[in-house]
């Protein structure tokens, strides 16, 4: 092949190996590294447009936050107990008070109720004085009173029938106008009970009738009587009489001329503490 002249130079032939001619590797090394930092630049920052325009055209991934952890809702706070019904025909006496002196808050008068008196002494003493504590439940009710006893006898007392059983009653004030008030509602209660259980065959007549029932004398056929209509029954238990010699026990004796409530061991007797019951038939107060 023939040499080719340009402006009087050679410029080269194929194949040609002179180190003067334009083709020579050495002198073009610049400007290849040139070129390649070039490219390599602008390849760089083609990935990051690109890198960002996919980030831009990328649908975020909802996230669900946890839910939050269970609170737990405090419980409400017990509501106070109501206040205590009023009940102006009993003392204030609640919650098994006793009675300040079980001998001298009153006594028996001239009739024959001392087995219902005797009854309701040994009740107070045992479960309290307030007939809220001796029956299950006392309530106002339209002009009186609505009672449910422990055996689950109920029954319904007016006001005009409490102050029949007050003045029939007869007894004697002592040194304890309270005490008396609650044995007065209890003796109204009892005749109450008389009438609708027809107790001698002849209270079922009126209300008068059962009182009278009452004053007469009771326990004719055994001990008991005025325990069981104060809805004692379930709470009854015949003892020997020296069980009394026990002072814990509380109960009554029961004689063929007058009947006895018994606490800390000693007969109760017209208003004052006598002594140990001897003879009778005795029943003690249980539960």
């Amino acid at each position: 092949m023939q040499p080719v002249f340009v402006n009087n130079q050679v410029l080269s032939s194929f194949g040609n190996n002179d180190q003067s001619t334009v083709g020579n590797t050495a002198s073009d090394t610049p400007l290849l590294a040139k070129l390649l930092e070039l490219f390599t630049q602008f390849f760089t920052q083609l990935q990051g447009l690109l890198a960002g325009k996919e980030l831009a055209n990328t649908v975020a991934t909802k996230v669900t936050p946890a839910p939050p952890p269970a609170v737990l809702p405090k419980p409400d706070a017990p509501l106070p107990d109501p206040a205590p019904q009023p009940l102006p025909d009993l003392s204030d006496k609640r919650n098994g008070a006793k009675p300040a002196n079980i001998w001298n808050g009153f006594r028996q008068g001239p009739d024959g109720n001392c087995v219902t008196i005797s009854a309701i002494k040994a009740a107070m003493a045992k479960f309290g004085q307030s007939p809220t504590d001796i029956f299950k439940s006392v309530q106002a009710k339209g002009d009186g009173y609505h009672i449910v006893m422990r055996d689950g006898y109920a029954l319904d007392l007016s006001k005009d029938e409490l102050a029949q059983a007050r003045r029939g009653s007869k007894f004697v004030p002592m040194r304890d106008p309270g005490m008396l008030k609650d044995a007065h509602f209890l003796f109204a209660v009892s005749a109450k009970r008389a009438m609708l259980e027809n107790n001698d065959g002849t209270a079922g007549r009126s209300f008068q009738s059962a009182i009278n029932s009452l004053n007469d004398g009771e326990d004719e056929t055994g001990p008991g009587e005025g325990f069981k209509r104060l809805g004692l029954r379930q709470h009854m238990k015949e003892v020997p009489v020296s069980a009394f010699a026990d002072k814990s026990l509380i109960g009554m004796v029961n004689r063929s001329r007058h009947s006895v409530a018994v606490v800390d061991g000693c007969e109760e007797m017209y208003g004052t503490k006598a002594g140990r019951p001897r003879f009778g038939r005795a029943i003690a107060l249980v539960g």
